[in-house]
């Protein structure tokens, strides 16, 4: 009888291939109630390879991670996952946040969040469909040496190392017509601590504060301009490579007076959105329209860097406030008191309505995509459950 009930099992058991490709069709949360009841599947689930398996499969089907903003202030927010139907999202550690807490970056289901009072000070890293999150290290960088004048930060994946990093920039203040000095360090998720960095090649700049790094074809990418002695500002995208952990800069087109200018990526190249500012009160605008240019590292075939792609009508479809998934721009129109959202696609001009945020004021924008990557590789004395939390 034993035999027969082996012969059986034999048959019913799946391949691993089989199974494996079973599972990664699933969501989290159904994933979540197999890791529950069966130690087999949890050792599964929570392998590299079925991990990469999921993620490979998810990140088909990505999604928004929005926070908005409700008062002028900032201090009345939510957060939300949308497509076209927000979801109300709590964030963790929230009855103990000094204020609201920013997104740094969203990469392969990981977000982090500063939840300092200022000067980025703390970090955490959450995924938010395992329910999990973890309280980085404090920083290195202190301000012993000086008071800090700008903190500039980023997060993004490593593909090389397969390792998620945040990395933190530190200017200190300094005395007018000194060169301010700046330092950096970089958290490693694989090894789970800060490490400083040589960021002499950053030299005397200023990055543009509010400004978190855009993670373009493995490198994280700032606006900054020269600052100190040196006479005249050049302004200049900082480029950081998150594997090799090295700085370069990258010069910018010339824009005229009144521009603003927001970083992206589209098709895995380095690109620049630029349209007027909406606070010259008085001034005519410089132009009606949103010019996209993307950066060629060989140059073109004119032997320019920087190539216009296309532009947009600002009257039809509003400002750039984010990007998605490297094709498609974000675009914010403010009819009156109402607020429209709209999804274009820079190379063909096509658009199409977004309804994913209802805020009064503004919103901040990132792709999202649900995963297993977990939110500490190993370190698991900084991992808590949100479920345990809620119940003390």
């Amino acid at each position: 009888m034993r035999s027969k009930r082996r012969s059986m099992d034999k048959k019913t058991t799946l391949p691993q291939e089989t199974l494996t490709d079973i599972l990664s069709r699933l969501p989290i949360k159904s994933l979540t109630r197999f890791e529950s009841v069966s130690k087999p599947f949890s050792a599964l689930i929570n392998s590299p390879d079925f991990i990469s398996a999921h993620l490979h499969r998810s990140s088909r089907h990505f999604t928004f991670f929005i926070r908005h903003f409700h008062n002028p202030s900032g201090s009345n927010f939510s957060f939300s996952l949308t497509n076209n139907q927000p979801i109300d999202v709590e964030i963790p550690l929230l009855g103990s946040l000094i204020r609201f807490p920013k997104i740094v970056g969203s990469s392969n289901g990981l977000v982090c969040l500063d939840i300092s009072s200022c000067y980025a000070r703390g970090f955490v890293l959450w995924n938010i469909a395992r329910k999990q999150y973890s309280c980085l290290p404090s920083p290195i960088i202190s301000d012993s040496r000086g008071p800090f004048w700008m903190v500039s930060t980023g997060f993004g994946f490593d593909r090389e190392k397969n390792d998620y990093k945040v990395v933190r920039i530190v200017g200190f203040a300094c005395e007018k017509g000194e060169s301010p000095v700046v330092m950096v360090e970089v958290f490693s998720w694989r090894t789970g601590c800060w490490k400083v960095i040589d960021g002499r090649a950053i030299g005397a700049c200023v990055i543009h504060e509010g400004h978190n790094g855009v993670v373009i074809n493995g490198g994280l990418h700032w606006l900054g301009n020269s600052a100190g002695k040196s006479g005249g500002i050049q302004k200049f995208i900082l480029s950081f490579d998150l594997n090799t952990e090295e700085f370069r800069k990258i010069p910018t087109p010339e824009f005229s007076a009144g521009v603003c200018v927001k970083i992206m990526g589209f098709k895995g190249l380095l690109a620049l959105a630029y349209y007027p500012s909406k606070g010259l009160v008085g001034r005519p605008a410089a132009t009606d329209r949103v010019e996209i240019c993307v950066w060629d590292d060989y140059g073109g075939a004119d032997g320019k860097y920087w190539t216009k792609l296309n532009s947009l009508q600002l009257n039809a479809l509003g400002y750039p406030v984010g990007v998605t998934n490297e094709t498609g721009l974000i675009m914010r129109k403010l009819d009156g008191q109402f607020t429209q959202f709209f999804l274009c696609d820079p190379s063909n001009q096509n658009y199409r309505r977004l309804h994913i945020c209802e805020a009064t004021y503004s919103c901040d924008i990132h792709s999202y995509v649900e995963s297993l990557v977990p939110v500490s590789a190993g370190h698991d004395h900084r991992v808590i459950e949100e479920e345990v939390l809620s119940e003390v």
